[in-house]
């Protein structure tokens, strides 16, 4: 297992060393369950910042350091001001890592690219499967929820029907 405290200090020094000012983050979190991304950002009401990180970067013998280390980095420029989204400021950052630092930091990074030939994150478990009756949208379920029990209740976003019909798949 790679030593994430570690990294997320030279992830800190590298970032510090090119003038860029990141936000404050206020909690990171090992994410157990994350299946089809590699890390999370999240904007909290205070102006801080919680970031997620998969387990499977830490854990995966197969994923270099350097491959975890592009996601951290890739998830602490979200935090400068202005770089919540994949472009403007966040985009130069980005390459100002990548120029110095020979990183590969960019908006989607698929399992190949991490080190991970046969990389396949997990299906999803689906449970219930809705489809709109008006414009045939189809929403995924795996577990029971509000709108699970009381799905004749519910528009729907695209056309705004409430003729739902609701298949349990298992």
């Amino acid at each position: 297992m790679k030593d994430f405290e570690r990294l997320r200090q030279e992830c800190l020094s590298e970032i510090a060393a090119l003038g860029i000012k990141t936000g404050t983050v206020r909690e990171w979190v090992i994410n157990t369950r994350a299946r089809s991304r590699w890390g999370q950002c999240r904007l909290e009401p205070d102006g801080t910042y919680t970031i997620q990180i998969a387990e499977s970067l830490l854990t995966d013998d197969r994923i270099s350091e350097k491959a975890c280390k592009e996601t951290i980095i890739h998830e602490l420029l979200h935090t400068c001001k202005g770089c919540m989204k994949h472009q403007g400021r966040w985009k130069a950052n980005a390459v100002m890592m990548n120029c110095r630092y020979g990183y590969n930091i960019k908006r989607v990074t698929s399992g190949k690219e991490k080190g991970v030939e046969n990389y396949k994150p997990e299906r999803m478990t689906v449970k219930y499967v809705f489809t709109c009756g008006g414009c045939g949208a189809t929403i995924y379920r795996k577990r029971d929820s509000k709108f699970t029990k009381y799905y004749r209740r519910y528009g729907c976003t695209r056309c705004g029907a409430t003729d739902w019909r609701k298949k349990t798949v298992n």
